[in-house]
């Protein structure tokens, strides 16, 4: 296993910055971080590729770092009283860095370190009986970063939940699928109908972007096998930058579990099934449709009645990527 001490050590430094500023804002840090770093890879700069890797998926604003470390300072400062009334623990928009506690940084930094250990391990795991599949944080069967986010809130609630420690809901006698006990996550995209026409165009729309760059980029360029491994990470990248304005109050759409989805599962399509431009795209476009009904779904069972934070875009995200990888593999 890659297990690197110094990268568990700055983890803790990455969480705890991800709690001062919020998990929310480490994930749009995060979209930028891969953004730049693709952009120096179709460049051919040498360092990009480890840049992505320290940046985007590291230490630094790795999600299963910095954003899990801010979600799970965010439920421990609820838990002990340090938000205002009203505020619960799935909050993971707010910089903690305005309650002036040193306790809930360390505990963004513990997570943070934790989050680098479980990812750690779980690649490991899947390494034992599965061949490793080309990009970064992937490996055959799910997506290590985005399982890790999901494993990490699910111990931050046991820890801290304060009304339920249950994994999935409470649901209060309420059917779990049905919004009707006044519960939401992203309450003006909640709609099946609407969750599902936001993966359907994001997905349509970045599944193309993933394919053309497959058939322009250069094949002579030094980076081209970790251009074609990553490039389904483009409209991720792009989705968690747009959370700058859903930050900052206006109704923009979570898009990044559908824009992930879509370039995966257009990229896969080319590249094993031979698909084209124009099948590959349809085909990641669907997974973006499965991808907005599946973020939805996962946020009612097991986040939207929580009073901490289970990620719903990475619930889908490493179930659905698990299950293009079935499809197009076996």
């Amino acid at each position: 296993m890659d297990f690197d001490i110094l990268w568990l050590i700055v983890a803790f430094g990455g969480g705890a910055f991800g709690a001062a500023i919020g998990g929310q804002t480490a994930f749009i840090f995060t979209g930028f971080a891969f953004l730049f770093g693709f952009s120096a890879l179709l460049g051919g700069v040498p360092i990009a590729q480890d840049f992505i890797g320290m940046f985007a998926f590291g230490p630094v604003f790795g999600p299963h770092i910095a954003f899990a470390g801010g979600a799970a300072a965010a439920a421990y400062a609820a838990k002990r009283g340090y938000f205002a009334e009203g505020v619960n623990g799935r909050d993971i928009v707010t910089p903690l860095a305005g309650i002036p506690k040193a306790d809930i940084f360390i505990v963004g930094g513990v997570f943070g370190m934790l989050g680098y250990v479980i990812e750690r391990a779980v690649g490991y795991l899947f390494s034992l009986w599965a061949p490793e599949v080309p990009g970064e944080g992937l490996l055959f069967a799910t997506d290590t970063v985005a399982l890790t986010v999901v494993l990490s809130a699910v111990v931050a609630r046991l820890a801290f939940g304060v009304k339920s420690k249950a994994i999935a809901g409470p649901f209060n006698g309420a059917k779990p699928l049905s919004l009707n006990d006044g519960t939401h996550w992203v309450e003006h995209q909640e709609k099946w109908s609407i969750s599902a026409l936001h993966g359907l165009t994001s997905g349509v729309l970045f599944a193309y972007v993933a394919v053309w760059v497959i058939e322009n980029v250069p094949q002579d360029n030094p980076a081209y096998a970790n251009i074609i491994s990553q490039v389904f990470l483009v409209g991720w990248a792009i989705s968690a930058i747009s959370l700058i304005f859903l930050s900052l109050g206006m109704k923009t759409p979570v898009t990044h579990h559908m824009t992930i989805l879509a370039g995966l599962g257009a990229v896969q399509a080319y590249t094993a099934w031979d698909a084209g431009l124009i099948g590959s795209t349809l085909i990641g476009a669907a997974w973006g449709l499965i991808g907005g009904v599946g973020g939805e779904a996962f946020s009612r069972i097991f986040n939207a009645r929580g009073d901490t934070h289970i990620d719903p875009p990475a619930g889908i995200i490493f179930i659905g990527t698990t299950a293009i990888y079935l499809v197009t593999t076996i």
